[in-house]
């Protein structure tokens, strides 16, 4: 399934820095799993191809491989994330 995915890092507090690594780190780690294409290299947005085979499967993936990833490589660098992931092929599909 093509999805589209908003992701974006923050850190804590403002004495925080680290959300630019935390970032690199989610999508080397994480996202480039899925075929990642980023139309701008300083954007939030990002073009994913998720391979599953059943809503159940599909649902694991994106709840617990990406949000769950994600989120817990951020806060190893004291920061958080923000994030909404739409099909694109169905637009009424959001997690």
């Amino acid at each position: 399934m093509k999805v589209k995915l908003w992701l974006r890092v923050e850190n804590n507090s403002k004495f925080v820095r680290g959300k630019g690594k935390a970032r690199q780190e989610i999508e080397q780690s994480v996202l480039s799993r899925f075929a990642m294409e980023k139309p701008d290299k300083k954007g939030w947005e990002y073009a994913l191809s998720i391979p599953y085979s059943t809503d159940e499967e599909l649902d694991r993936i994106i709840y617990e491989e990406i949000y769950a990833e994600a989120e817990r490589m951020a806060d190893l660098r004291n920061c958080f994330i923000k994030a909404d992931m739409v099909s694109v092929d169905d637009s009424g599909r959001s997690w």
